[in-house]
């Protein structure tokens, strides 16, 4: 069973330095994915937005809607210190796929409707190539308004233009004339060269627990990156996934159910994910690891010891 994690991208771990030696130590300990999150730009305040993880129900504001949102209290603020760098998940990705030889590179999550789709498939496909088919489209609709307005992109149709740029990134990646009419997005024989490595292009997998994200993942997603799940809501939410997946006309078993854990989870528990539909897993550190090469080895050397040994045989 694959592991990957999330150390990199933030704060002090937000190094070149510590992005190239980490993700070559995890290649080494043998975890299968490195992943980086993102946020453009960070405010003291977010008056126009709810962060969906503040009450741990992982639920943002719907995505076509404009109502008010439910103001931050003094403690669901999401920055600590918001002049902690953050890096660009797509140059953190190049950076650490050129320090490695095996290990996927991908995002956790990128905010798709700020991006321009057609600017983003030729990097990420630049990227896979160079990489040789490593590269890994964790995608969003983003919570932030103020983000949003920061990048000028509309956030109440956030979410039909995730699908649309999944939808134009696919065809800028499969078709060798690519076509793509859409409402926010128009191309016709755009020949966008070169190619993905891989055969289906980058796998795209999608982050958020809402109804609107599971329909995303069900119709569009090559997996789901899922943050709030309780082990005791698991198997019936990946079963309405599989559900609504087959509902699509598509393979539930062709998904990659990726979920965030963290290094103190119990093998016990990680078991019943397993057992639940979760393929794989990805371990946040939240700052764990030590800045120095050696302590940074060390606990690689403990996370494949106690973690990624035991799974590799599931």
């Amino acid at each position: 069973m694959k592991v990957g994690i999330t150390c990199a991208g933030i704060g002090a771990y937000a190094s070149g330095e510590f992005i190239r030696t980490s993700a070559r130590l995890a290649e080494e300990a043998g975890l299968a994915h490195y992943w980086f999150p993102e946020h453009v730009v960070q405010f003291r305040s977010y008056p126009q937005s709810r962060y969906p993880y503040a009450d741990g129900s992982g639920q943002d504001l719907p995505e076509q809607s404009n109502d008010a949102p439910l103001q931050f209290g003094d403690d669901e603020i999401p920055f600590a210190d918001v002049r902690n760098p953050i890096v660009d998940p797509v140059l953190g990705m190049a950076w650490a796929a050129a320090a490695t030889r095996s290990i996927e590179v991908g995002s956790n999550i990128l905010i798709l409707p700020q991006r321009n789709p057609v600017l983003l498939a030729k990097a990420l496909a630049t990227l896979d190539s160079f990489s040789e088919g490593r590269v890994l489209l964790g995608a969003g609709v983003g919570w932030a308004k103020e983000e949003a307005d920061a990048v000028g992109s509309d956030f109440a149709s956030r979410g039909k233009r995730t699908d649309e740029a999944i939808d134009a990134m696919r065809a800028l990646w499969l078709e060798e004339a690519s076509t793509h009419h859409g409402t926010a997005y128009r191309f016709t024989d755009a020949y966008a060269f070169p190619k993905p490595s891989r055969a289906g292009g980058v796998p795209i997998l999608i982050g958020g627990e809402s109804t609107a994200a599971m329909k995303r993942v069900a119709q569009r997603g090559d997996g789901w990156l899922p943050y709030n799940l309780p082990l005791s809501e698991a198997p019936a939410t990946i079963a309405r996934l599989h559900a609504m997946t087959r509902d699509s006309g598509r393979d539930p078993a062709e998904l990659r159910i990726i979920k965030i854990i963290y290094s103190s989870a119990e093998l016990d528990d990680l078991r019943r994910y397993r057992d639940a539909g979760v393929t794989e897993f990805n371990i946040a550190s939240s700052g764990e690891l030590p800045l120095g090469e050696a302590g940074m080895a060390a606990m690689f050397a403990e996370l494949h010891q106690r973690i990624l040994a035991p799974l590799a045989g599931w």
